[in-house]
C-alpha cells in the first residue's frame, strides 16, 4: 500500500469522527483573565487615538448585548451583529478582537470559534469585575475595514 493510499483510507475511516466548530459544545469562554484585567490601563483618552481608513464603507458593527450603559454580571452573553455595507461580503479573515490596555492584548484566537459572517454570539462569557474596553475589527471583500470600541462594566 502506498503512503497516499494509506492516507486516503485513514481519512475515509476517521472522517465520521471529526466535527466542525459549529457542532461543538464550546462551553464557557474566559475572554479576559484576572491577570490581564490587572494589567495597566491605557493612558487617558487625550493621548490615545487611532488612524484608520476614512469613510463608512466597511461593515457595520452593532452591539446587541451586553447593553451599552448598563452594568453586566459575569458570566454574560456577547451578541454582536455584522451587517454588510452596500452589499459587500464580509471577510472573516480580517476579524480581530483586542483588549485595550497599555499593551494591547489580542483576544482573537479565544473568540474566533464564536464568530460568523453574521457576528459574534457567546453565552457564559467570563469576565473579571471591572471596566473592560474591547475593540472589534472586521472588513469586507473590497478591503474596507471597520473598527468599533466597546466598554463594558462588570460587577
Amino acid at each position: 500500500m502506498t503512503p497516499f493510499s494509506l492516507i486516503l483510507v485513514l481519512s475515509i475511516v476517521f472522517l465520521p469522527f471529526t466535527s466542525h466548530a459549529e457542532d461543538l459544545d464550546k462551553g464557557p469562554l474566559e475572554l479576559i483573565t484576572a491577570k490581564e484585567a490587572a494589567a495597566p490601563d491605557l493612558p487617558s483618552s487625550e493621548s490615545y487615538f487611532e488612524i484608520s481608513r476614512d469613510g463608512d464603507e466597511g461593515p457595520i458593527i452593532e452591539l446587541n448585548a451586553p447593553q451599552i450603559g448598563t452594568t453586566a454580571k459575569s458570566p454574560l452573553t456577547i451578541d454582536v451583529t455584522f451587517v454588510q455595507n452596500k452589499g459587500k461580503d464580509i471577510d472573516l479573515s480580517t476579524f480581530k478582537a483586542e483588549y485595550l490596555k497599555f499593551i494591547t492584548i489580542d483576544l482573537t484566537s479565544r473568540i474566533k470559534p464564536y464568530v460568523t459572517k453574521d457576528g459574534i454570539h457567546t453565552k457564559d462569557t467570563k469576565l473579571p469585575s471591572g471596566t473592560h474596553t474591547i475593540r472589534f475589527t472586521i472588513g469586507d471583500k473590497s478591503g474596507a475595514i471597520t473598527k468599533r470600541v466597546f466598554t463594558v462594566e462588570v460587577l
